[in-house]
């Protein structure tokens, strides 16, 4: 919803009672109280729930809504808390849409045999036990259709462009009737990516599966305010997440218990009370994880500047191994995730520096890497908490240039011979969200089958992931609100895979958080800049000047409230610059030209200009977080 501002009524109230000044002074009593501002000011959004392909008649908004969050606290490390308000509302499209949809789904969708995938959840657990890698995937026969394609005819044709102004919007569809009731026949959305760094289609999945099936996913979005997801449609994810990733405990929802909404309601029926209920739940649940995961995912803002410098220390063992610089450097990208970067967060200096240095060169290093190998079924390995998270952590200062930028982001990155990092005994490629960074690639990572004329996968998508933790946001899953919202666009997801850039979510959460930054600074300094203009006896010159900057922050508050965030950014840096000139002609006032100097209206001109900062300092002690 749009932030209902106050200035009006507040100017008539004051003006009423404010006293005439004099020329080029201001009396004590006359000074403007900047210190009485709200403790907070919140962010207010809407969550838009269009059903397509839904009897009306099964569905309970009322009780969906009851069991949703009003708002979510997300804690803030320098200025307490910021709360997003959330408003609902439902809607059932009109058949035209979802016949639309649907033959366009048709149109597009390939139709046969295995052209969709379930996963062999007994054939992967023994592939876990072994530590063998076998064809984990069993062919299913229905119509599959490319969900990018499904999403672009959403946007194109179905989505309100209008509500990108006041929230967020999650299409539910349902085209139960592309299935046969005995599942023989099933659809699926695939979803295929080429890699930022291979330039090729990505065929691995983690745990080192290569060669695997188009990714099926229930839907997709990212790209604008809106995503889709088809409860009628199928995905092996969750059986993957049950069965190899239990120890990131997914937590317990209604949707890991059905493939499908038609499995739930052939065993629910919703024409009854308990049906309807369960029906309800599930319902719920899927929008709570959206709610949680993504429309609220951002959760903290300590690492906030100007000017960001991205430093990746490349730690090479493979060069010691028969592999020569020109077979690895591709893995990583100055100039590739300086670019996304650029277009994801365009109000942040960017700078991104990758140093190639050997492993060798660093003994101390080197022989600590040595002492932590151990060797199991799935190869060797190091634990980095036994002390090779300490010891990196505690060695940032002599590798990384902390007087880069407002905000360091380092990186150590270890290519090395055939050994895999595990933290708490989960392997990883990346490990971030301290502040720093940790990547680790080798030869069967990096190229398949150790071949480096065969890539398999870069590190820049990686690094961006882990960076995106130390800029505050988490993955789209959590024990806390499951893992139902995996199925968008996002570097951060791991569903995503390979994902390079941020989706318009979390770059409006970023956005939201720099922007409160931005603002409360701003409000600071013109507080400072305003006592600094009564102190210096008021220079009825630079009135003129203190209303521009006046209507700066306010017009930024009003780009924030229609989710103009760029805008809004820009805005508060603008006026940032304004003040710093302010005080320049506080001092020097017959430097100042810019504005048209007042005559013969001074009081009543100054008046009005001191009266317009009021509004604006109402907001000062509203911390972090519109």
């Amino acid at each position: 919803m749009k932030k209902k501002l106050i200035f009006f009524p507040m100017i008539l109230l004051l003006f009423s009672s404010f006293i005439i000044v004099g020329e080029s002074d201001i009396s004590q009593e006359d000074k403007i109280n900047l210190s009485s501002f709200p403790e907070n000011f919140d962010t207010n959004l809407t969550v838009y729930v269009r059903y397509l392909g839904f009897d009306e008649e099964i569905i309970d908004d009322e009780t969906i809504e009851s069991l949703l969050p009003a708002y979510f606290t997300k804690w803030d490390v320098n200025y307490g808390t910021t709360q997003l308000n959330f408003n609902y509302d439902f809607k059932h499209m009109e058949d035209l849409y979802f016949n639309g949809l649907k033959n366009y789904i048709q149109s597009i969708g390939i139709n046969g045999t295995g052209v969709g995938y379930s996963l062999n959840i007994t054939r992967l657990e023994e592939d876990m036990i072994s530590g063998e890698r076998s064809d984990i995937f069993i062919p299913e026969d229905g119509l599959v259709a490319d969900a990018s394609d499904v999403e672009s005819f959403i946007s194109t044709f179905i989505h309100e462009p209008n509500l990108e102004m006041t929230g967020y919007t999650l299409y539910l569809l349902n085209f139960s009737s592309f299935d046969t009731p005995d599942h023989s026949l099933e659809h699926w959305y695939n979803v295929e990516k080429t890699s930022f760094d291979t330039n090729e289609t990505i065929s691995h999945w983690y745990s080192g599966y290569d060669e695997i099936p188009s990714r099926p996913t229930l839907g997709w979005g990212g790209n604008n305010r809106f995503c889709y997801l088809d409860l009628s449609s199928q995905s092996w994810y969750f059986d993957w997440l049950l069965t190899v990733w239990t120890s990131f405990y997914p937590g317990s929802f209604s949707y890991y218990d059905y493939p499908d909404i038609d499995s739930l309601i052939q065993m629910h029926n919703p024409q009854t009370s308990a049906g309807q209920a369960i029906l309800t739940t599930y319902i719920s649940d899927w929008l709570y994880s959206y709610l949680g995961n993504i429309f609220s995912a951002y959760y903290s803002d300590d690492q906030i500047g100007e000017s960001y410098s991205l430093q990746v220390k490349v730690f090479d063992n493979l060069t010691n191994n028969g592999f020569t610089a020109d077979e690895i450097e591709w893995v990583i990208s100055e100039s590739r995730m300086l670019k996304q970067l650029e277009k994801d967060l365009p109000w942040i200096k960017w700078n991104v520096e990758v140093e190639y240095v050997m492993l060798t060169d660093y003994p101390e290093l080197y022989g600590e890497i040595a002492s932590y190998i151990h060797e199991d079924i799935d190869g060797m390995h190091i634990e980095v908490m036994e002390g090779l998270f300490y010891t990196l952590s505690n060695d940032l200062v002599n590798h990384f240039d902390f007087d880069a930028a407002d905000t360091v982001l380092p990186c150590y990155f270890f290519l090395t011979n055939e050994i895999g990092f595990r933290y708490n005994g989960v392997s990883f490629a990346g490990l971030g969200g301290m502040g720093w960074e940790i990547l680790l690639g080798n030869q069967n990572s990096i190229f398949k089958d150790a071949d480096p004329t065969q890539p398999r996968r870069g590190y820049s998508a990686v690094m961006i992931h882990e960076l995106g933790h130390s800029l505050g946001l988490p993955h789209p899953h959590s024990s806390s609100y499951g893992w139902g919202s995996s199925f968008f666009q996002d570097v951060m997801n791991y569903f995503s895979f390979s994902e390079e850039s941020f989706s318009t979510f979390n770059k409006d959460g970023i956005a939201r958080a720099h922007y409160s930054f931005y603002y409360n600074i701003a409000i600071q300094e013109f507080e400072d800049a305003y006592q600094f203009f009564i102190d210096n006896d008021s220079p009825i010159e630079v009135v003129g000047l203190i209303s521009k900057i006046s209507n700066t922050i306010e017009n930024s508050i009003i780009q924030y409230g229609d989710m103009d965030y760029l805008d809004a950014i820009n805005a508060t840096q603008t006026a940032l610059e304004e003040i710093e000139d302010l005080l320049y002609y506080i001092l020097y006032p017959e430097e100042y030209t810019e504005e048209p100097i007042p005559t013969d209206s001074t009081n009543f001109y100054l008046l009005v200009t001191l009266v317009a900062i009021i509004p604006i300092a109402l907001y000062r002690k509203k911390r972090r977080g519109i």
